[in-house]
């Protein structure tokens, strides 16, 4: 069985250090909306195969160029219903907006997410956290990570999944990534020389992730990556999730997403 890999990069630095950092001014950084949305029980295997758009994906094009269209994604509870098992677990609201923006500087990168959670996400299994954001990072030695970001870790035979394996965590054929969560209860478990912070404004929670620069998060480089969000109490595959997007980390970098300097 494929290893779960979580907090696989190192961070050679110290959460003193990071703590010490200026924050960036988000006020003068642009954000860039994506929906997040409820992929019911969707595995990589099907969208390389039993999804309509397989071919866009395996010529190499992202998601986004079919999903994402100027009056926003293009998906629904009609798209949702066939994907998703349990009725039960079927959302009234299917997707909603998470405000992104992200900061680079020569040591650190910052990425922000601002949302409000829908208020009818069918309550969730987990009693500790009403609420967890998560952020990943992939190299580019992960199969299909430009093209699905989060997706890539997400197979059939994952706990959670239809007739998947309890025992079995995220996990990539080839390559790394890198995994960080906020909770609003307990703190999640980070790596050495990772930051989360989170507050309030303006009825939307903000999390802010920060960590150093290294492993798939290098200067020049197009990371790509994914964001979910578990919303009352959801656990496991029951989440908002969006498509793949990349991270710039530079001027003239091709990305969804630039990160700028502070």
């Amino acid at each position: 069985m494929p290893p779960l890999i979580r907090f696989a990069f190192a961070l050679p630095w110290a959460v003193g250090a990071a703590a010490a950092l200026a924050a960036p001014d988000w006020s003068r950084i642009p954000a860039r909306e994506i929906t997040v949305f409820h992929p019911g029980a969707t595995s990589v295997e099907w969208l390389a195969s039993g999804h309509p758009g397989a071919s866009v994906l395996k010529s190499g094009q992202p998601c986004i160029v079919c999903h994402e269209t100027k009056t926003g994604l293009d998906y629904n509870a009609k798209r949702l219903a066939p994907r998703e098992p349990d009725v039960q677990a079927m959302p009234r609201t299917v997707s909603f907006p998470v405000s992104v923006q992200a900061a680079l500087d020569k040591r650190t990168l910052s990425v922000r997410l601002a949302f409000k959670p829908p208020a009818d996400a069918p309550r969730g299994r987990d009693a500790a956290h009403e609420l967890k954001a998560a952020l990943m990072l992939l190299d580019d030695q992960v199969p299909q990570a430009a093209q699905a970001g989060c997706w890539a870790t997400c197979h059939q035979d994952l706990r959670g999944m239809p007739g998947g394996d309890p025992k079995k965590g995220k996990y990539v054929a080839a390559g790394r990534f890198e995994l960080l969560q906020w909770t609003s209860g307990k703190p999640a478990a980070q790596p050495a020389g990772v930051k989360v912070a989170s507050t309030q404004e303006g009825g939307r929670t903000v999390v802010t992730f920060s960590r150093q620069l290294g492993g798939a998060a290098v200067a020049g480089r197009s990371v790509p990556f994914g964001i979910a969000i578990h919303a009352n109490h959801a656990a496991g595959r029951l989440h908002y999730v969006s498509l793949g997007y990349r991270l710039a980390l530079g001027d003239g970098v091709a990305g969804e997403v630039q990160a700028l300097g502070r």
